[in-house]
Formats: structure tokens, sequence, C-alpha cells
């Protein structure tokens, strides 16, 4: 329990730390973490804490909902670390696939791949927001998002 409360803080201090120092690529990547946080209190409250040996519906949503999310990003940013943590919330949603198509998976296999990637998440967001504050302090302010739309 104080391992998974110790990562919350951190998330939360590295989510605080990108929306003072970072762009608006650093922004919406926290905004969509802290809000993915935020409803995953929500439906533990609306319907308990969940079994890892079964695909909670919930979670499923809101993972999904934080890939689309997150791959807009990524595909937009004139950046390249938001591509590991959409890369990292794919794993996300293929754990919960991979539990619907065989329930017999193991419930620690399903757990690593629908749990871990929130600290891959979290460190890219880390290194990403330090990157973008040098890249300022070396060239100045720069474009947040790619300028070439012609494919969109």
């Amino acid at each position: 329990m104080m391992l998974i409360w110790t990562l919350r803080i951190a998330i939360a201090a590295i989510a605080i730390f990108a929306f003072r120092k970072g762009g608006e690529p650093e922004r919406l990547v926290a905004a969509v973490l802290l809000a993915s946080a935020g409803l995953d209190v929500f439906n533990h409250i609306l319907f308990g804490e969940p079994a890892f040996y079964l695909v909670n519906p919930g979670h499923l949503v809101i993972d999904v909902w934080s890939m689309i999310a997150l791959m807009w990003i990524a595909l937009r940013a004139n950046r390249a670390w938001p591509m590991w943590v959409s890369a990292a919330q794919i794993i996300v949603v293929l754990g919960h696939v991979s539990k619907i198509v065989e329930l017999s998976l193991v419930r620690y296999g399903y757990y690593a791949m629908t749990q871990v990637p929130l600290n891959v998440q979290a460190a890219a967001l880390l290194i990403g927001t330090i990157a973008h504050m040098r890249r300022q302090e070396r060239i100045g302010n720069y474009n947040a998002w790619r300028l070439d739309r012609s494919w969109a």
C-alpha cells in the first residue's frame, strides 16, 4: 500500500511539474493522466475495487479514452516523447483485450500490462518536460505543435 501511494504522489508531483514548466503538449499529457486517475477513483466508488482476474468495464472505458487522447497528442506534438506515453497506453488497452480474449490469463500478467505502463508514462512526461525546458533555454520559444497538417 505504501508503494502505491508513493507512486501516486510521484505521478502527481510530475504532473504539477509539467503544468508549471512544460509547454502545451506536456500540460495536456499531464491533464490526461490526472483525469484518468480521477476517473479511476470515481470508477472504484461506483463499482468497488477491481479484481485482476476479470476485466473491469470502467477501467476499459477510461483506458480507451486515454489511449485516444494520448495518441492524438503524440501524432500532433512537435516532440518525440509523447509517442512513448501513447505506446504505454496502447499496452494497457491490449492488456484488457488479451484478458477479454483469454480469461485464463494469469492475473499478474494482466496487472503488469494494465498498471505498470503508468510508471513509463510518468517517466516519459518528466523527461519530456525537462527536455522542453532545456530546449527553451537553448533556442527560446518554439512551436509546440507540428506545422504540417496536410496529412490530417
